[in-house]
């Protein structure tokens, strides 16, 4: 199943539009001889701006529509091969009540075309500033057996193609032990990270990032951090699929007030962003490459 859905997916890729885009990249190496690697990435792409982000009520309404979309395509198909196989002229109907929510779900995507691009501040200017405070702090406190990757991706928004070329490039370089933290959506609201990402399947945050998230945790008592399922997916969900060790640090909203975090929307700027949760975010992701260089 999953070999089908990146074969149909490759296909897709020849067929829309398509432009260039890059990863910026540096290493920062440790006063002594490297046992551990760590890759922090942020992306540097914004979204546009369609009604379906909004608010919570649309985002979970146009959830829903994209599944029903899918499985439209499945009904649909099955209806009319009945009908034409048996001779049903009723089973048509069913097919033209797949074809109107198929019709719906596109008619919400092309007008996502035709909207401005987020500026972006928390999503994800936010994570990119952190990882450029994390190069400067590193610079000045390097670690001792860790070497620091730094991934600012492109094309997040657009199926995490820039993370799947940075890791294509470097993955066997890296290694299978080194840690990937993706600083998403980090300036505004309550510290968080993803138990499970991915935008139809949920695949489960590695053991081994999910044990550095405890031990952080443990180590930072005053600090709450919740962890909770993504509705889409970030860079992270890329490197878990291949089975690599993979987390993303994030940040929930208050209760009852989601609409607030200005996710997509042209309201994503500066002076929403909160420089308390981008220094929790800066102290926790700090606390876990400690962690990673004092490991035995």
């Amino acid at each position: 199943m999953l070999a089908e859905t990146d074969f149909a997916a490759n296909w897709m890729r020849w067929l829309l539009p398509r432009a260039s885009s890059q990863n910026a990249i540096g290493v920062i190496p440790p006063t002594g001889q490297v046992r551990y690697r760590v890759v922090l990435s942020a992306h540097l792409d914004t979204h546009r701006t369609p009604i379906f982000y909004s608010s919570k009520r649309w985002h979970t309404l146009f959830g829903f529509l994209v599944a029903g979309a899918f499985v439209s395509m499945v009904v649909g198909a099955v209806a009319y091969g009945l009908g034409a196989a048996l001779d049903w002229p009723w089973v048509r109907w069913i097919g033209l009540i797949a074809a109107a929510i198929e019709v719906l779900a596109l008619s919400l995507c092309l007008q996502a075309d035709f909207t401005p691009f987020s500026p972006g501040a928390n999503d994800d200017a936010s994570g990119a500033g952190i990882i450029l405070a994390m190069a400067e702090r590193l610079s000045q406190e390097p670690l001792v057996r860790t070497e620091v990757w730094l991934a600012l991706t492109g094309c997040e928004e657009g199926a995490a193609y820039g993370m799947a070329a940075f890791l294509d490039a470097h993955q066997a370089e890296l290694g299978d032990d080194a840690v990937y933290i993706i600083l998403d959506q980090v300036g505004l609201g309550r510290l968080a990270y993803l138990t499970a990402d991915g935008l139809i399947v949920k695949r489960k945050t590695h053991p081994r990032a999910l044990e550095l998230v405890r031990q952080a945790k443990a180590a930072l008592p005053d600090l709450e951090v919740d962890g909770h399922v993504g509705i889409a997916y970030t860079d992270a969900a890329v490197a878990t699929k291949r089975g690599l060790i993979a987390l993303t640090v994030d940040a929930l909203p208050p209760p009852g007030v989601e609409d607030v975090m200005h996710w997509h929307q042209m309201s994503d700027t500066l002076e929403h962003v909160d420089p308390q949760t981008l220094a929790d975010a800066h102290a926790f992701t700090w606390q876990i490459l400690r962690q990673i260089d004092q490991s035995q």
